[in-house]
Formats: structure tokens, C-alpha cells, sequence
């Protein structure tokens, strides 16, 4: 009986030491959480279309393929005053209606604090392309009107840096709505407006 009560006196301080020091652990980290936080103190990361025009949006029916010349400038603006971006993966998915018909990347940099840059990119070739009704209708609409309805999505993959310390690889996803003019003419009447991109996490690509 005494032994038991021994051993189980001994069983308790142990997992008594344990929870202390996983608390201790626990806490040093949230400290150091804060301190750079404190120190940092990161801001949001904005994107924008700053100017975005088509060349060329031609669909064929007969085979099924559209021909498009899409000009992209994508803004990106670091906002904070302490901390720079190193830019791994910038890759663009161009859609028509739910309907994908290009993919291309971005060139990769790397951007001071208190920056903002400008990315240019022609998105330029022929895709093959399954519309249906309902996409013929909206295309030949559109068409009529000089713009079409583009969803560019972006998968962004980033460091942050200040000094010595990088964090590790951060992953997610900025998407645009553009009503793009139609320049292949040049008598559209429509002008393309800036529009503010959002951001999602990786997952909802």
C-alpha cells in the first residue's frame, strides 16, 4: 500500500514538472510571438488592375478555339514600413464565364517596404474552349458592347523579410473582376476603371 502511494505521489510530480514546463515553453513563445509583431507590426498587402485592354478576343465556333491578346498591369502595393516581400510564385488564370483559356507567370521579384509595383504582362495565344449556349450568347453580347468579363485569379506565393529573420512560405490566392475593353479597333467605348482585387487563402483556388 505504501508503495503505491509512492509511486503514485512520484507519477504526479512528474506530470506536474511536465505541465509546467510546457506552460513556460508556451509562454516564451507567445512573448517572442508579440515582440516581433510589436517590432513589425505588418500591414495588408494590396493588389490592384491598374490598366488591363484586349488586342484580340476572337472565339470560333467551328473549331472551338478562342484567340485572345490580354495586357495585364497588376499593382501590387507592400504597405508596411518595416517589413520586405520576396515574391516565389506570381502565376495568373485567366476565365471567360467560368471558362479557364490561359495560364502564365508573372515575373518574380522582390519589393522594399513602402513600395508599390507595377507588373506587366501580355497574355497572348489560342486555347481550345468549350462553350456552351449560354457563353456563346454572352461572348457575342460583350462583343457588341466592347468589353468582356475576364476573372484573372492569381496563385501568390511570398516570404516576408526584415533584417535577418524570413518567414517561411506563405500561400494564397488574389482575385480580380475586369470588364475589359476591346482595343483591337480602337473605336471601343469603353475605358477600363482600376479595380481593387481580394484576397482568399489558398485553398478556395
Amino acid at each position: 500500500m505504501g508503495k503505491f502511494c509512492c509511486c503514485n505521489c512520484i507519477f504526479s510530480c512528474v506530470c506536474a514538472c511536465i505541465f509546467q514546463i510546457l506552460c513556460v515553453i508556451i509562454v516564451i513563445f507567445g512573448i517572442l510571438f508579440l515582440a516581433i509583431w510589436l517590432i513589425w507590426r505588418p500591414n495588408k498587402v494590396y493588389f490592384h488592375m491598374s490598366d488591363a485592354s484586349l488586342a484580340k478576343f476572337d472565339f470560333s465556333p467551328s473549331t472551338n478555339t478562342l484567340d485572345y491578346d490580354l495586357n495585364l498591369n497588376f499593382e501590387i502595393r507592400n504597405s508596411n514600413e518595416k517589413i520586405g516581400i520576396k515574391y516565389e510564385l506570381i502565376e495568373a488564370k485567366s476565365n471567360f464565364h467560368q471558362k479557364k483559356f490561359a495560364t502564365t507567370n508573372f515575373e518574380l521579384f522582390s519589393q522594399d517596404s513602402k513600395n508599390t509595383t507595377i507588373l506587366h504582362q501580355e497574355i497572348k495565344g489560342q486555347s481550345e474552349v468549350q462553350f456552351g449556349d449560354r457563353e456563346k450568347s454572352d461572348y457575342e453580347n460583350e462583343k457588341k458592347n466592347g468589353a468582356f468579363n475576364i476573372y484573372t485569379m492569381f496563385n501568390v506565393h511570398m516570404r516576408l523579410k526584415s533584417g535577418w529573420i524570413t518567414t517561411g512560405k506563405i500561400k494564397f490566392v488574389v482575385g480580380c473582376g475586369l470588364k475589359v475593353p476591346l482595343k483591337s479597333d480602337n473605336t471601343s467605348p469603353s475605358t477600363f476603371k482600376r479595380t481593387n482585387c481580394m484576397v482568399f487563402p489558398s485553398w478556395a483556388s
